[in-house]
């Protein structure tokens, strides 16, 4: 068989959740796939159960959500039945993303591939990596299914034992795929470029593109505590400036987007040798596109200079990353920044142009050990100086400091149902205060970014009455 005439099949299942939000988030390992199988000769078809925007939804006759003018938004949800675990929680399960139907519908029409690559996602999300196997295996019953992403990396055992694939690869796509190319085709191995000189992900598979999601970097120099990523990509690596520029205005002119998302886990290291020189580069080429860093940014790198090319070069989202004022806490965690930092980055940014209410700060709920009035201090530092609360609940990730933490403080059964790590039901504070008061403390935070910070008001007297639990 001629290597031309091999057709790989890429899948991106749904999620399975109790809430999910689209903020222009991509598969960007299964893209980069894509593009490196298109460089060497294989025909690919391309399945994103969470494109929004999939031409299969222009005859959907039920209501689709409404999209933000910054591009983000609501994905289609089904409701579905909880698994038994999840029975006590007192929420709608859904699964969000193209409607099953649809789907299963799309697949009938495909020929049939020589090899199907199915990604994943978070690790409670494994339901539907699972459903969607099975679909995968009814049209397609003698088609090799290879299973990757963070779930197959992070739990392997789990995923061989629940999605059953025939190929599960573990780390980055791109390194497995010359002995993956191997074993499924007997081909001679590819020589596949090091992550700065990778194709540009295979965007042009969408049909409707209004946004991409981009990397100028991979891994992360840090080791936080909470975090999988040193799990996932053991080293940390850039991409030249030019190349990152070149990759946004290859998509603004050929497919006319008008949002990127920057997707680094770590976008602010060093920035004097990458994201200032990219800024600088966008705002001398005068980009129109906005720019959006919904990942938790370090406030301790954000100087006047930096502020201001954001402001300059477009970027209309901001999130800090804070976790939380308590400097035990901190040091425990990472010791990335400290609430002098967490001050400056916003009066640099506010100087700059940006309301302080325009940006959110993540502070991080229920990790081991964490008590509530540790969370509501951190808050309320927050909101004293006038940005938004962003709360990000604790889910334990297995094999992170914090994980193997909970479990030997015996706030974690690491043989519960992953399940019951989705970080919307807080894990650990679910079992320890119990679900209501979890889901009051949440509201809590809400009211709190519609209202002054005034430790005296009523607001705050549930939390306060519970603080010592």
């Amino acid at each position: 068989m001629n290597r031309k005439s091999y057709r790989l099949l890429l899948v991106n299942p749904w999620i399975v959740d109790f809430a999910a939000y689209d903020l222009w988030a991509k598969p960007l390992g299964l893209l980069r796939l894509a593009a490196l199988l298109r460089q060497c000769g294989y025909a690919v078809e391309l399945v994103d159960c969470l494109d929004r925007h999939h031409p299969l939804l222009d005859d959907w006759e039920t209501d689709r959500p409404h999209e933000r003018s910054d591009g983000s938004g609501k994905f289609i949800r089904q409701i579905i039945a909880k698994p038994q675990c999840l029975r006590p929680i007192p929420r709608h399960f859904c699964r969000y993303g193209l409607p099953l139907e649809l789907v299963e519908s799309y697949l009938q029409r495909l020929p049939q591939p020589d090899a199907i690559l199915l990604t994943s996602m978070m690790t409670y999300w494994y339901p539907a990596v699972s459903e969607m196997a099975q679909i995968l295996r009814r049209h397609f019953p003698h088609t090799p299914l290879v299973l990757g992403g963070i779930y197959a990396t992070l739990c392997p055992e789990h995923a061989r034992t629940t999605v059953r694939p025939d190929i599960l690869i573990q780390g980055e796509g791109e390194r497995q795929l010359p002995q993956l190319l191997h074993r499924l085709f007997g081909v001679s191995l590819v020589s596949v470029p090091d992550f700065a000189a990778l194709p540009f992900p295979a965007y042009d598979l969408y049909s409707n593109l209004d946004a991409v999601a981009i990397e100028t970097s991979r891994g992360c120099p840090f080791a936080c505590s909470f975090c999988a990523t040193h799990l996932l990509v053991p080293e940390f690596r850039r991409r030249a400036p030019q190349r990152v520029v070149d990759e946004l205005f290859h998509w603004s002119e050929t497919a006319g987007i008008q949002h990127a998302a920057f997707y680094d886990d770590a976008l602010l290291v060093q920035p004097e040798s990458s994201i200032k020189p990219i800024l600088r580069l966008l705002i001398e080429c005068e980009s129109r596109l906005c720019l959006h860093l919904p990942n938790g940014i370090h406030p301790r790198q954000i100087d006047k200079e930096l502020a201001d090319l954001f402001f300059a070069a477009g970027v209309k989202t901001i999130r800090l990353s804070f976790e939380s004022a308590s400097p035990a806490r901190q040091d425990d965690i990472s010791h990335k920044v400290a609430p002098a930092d967490l001050e400056n980055a916003l009066n640099v940014l506010e100087r700059a142009g940006y309301e302080r209410r325009q940006i959110g700060v993540y502070v991080l709920l229920g990790l081991p050990g964490q008590p509530p009035q540790e969370v509501r201090e951190s808050c309320l530092l927050v909101r004293e100086l006038g940005a938004r609360v962003d709360a990000a609940s604790f889910s334990p990730i297995p094999g992170t400091r914090s994980w193997n933490q909970a479990v030997k403080n015996r706030e974690w059964d690491p043989t519960s149902d992953l399940l019951l790590s989705n970080n919307s039901i807080f894990p650990l504070w679910r079992n320890r205060y119990g679900y209501e008061f979890c889901r009051e403390f949440w509201a809590w935070i809400k009211t709190l970014n519609r209202e002054p910070a005034n430790p005296d008001d009523r607001l705050f007297s549930g939390c306060r009455s519970t603080s010592t639990h």
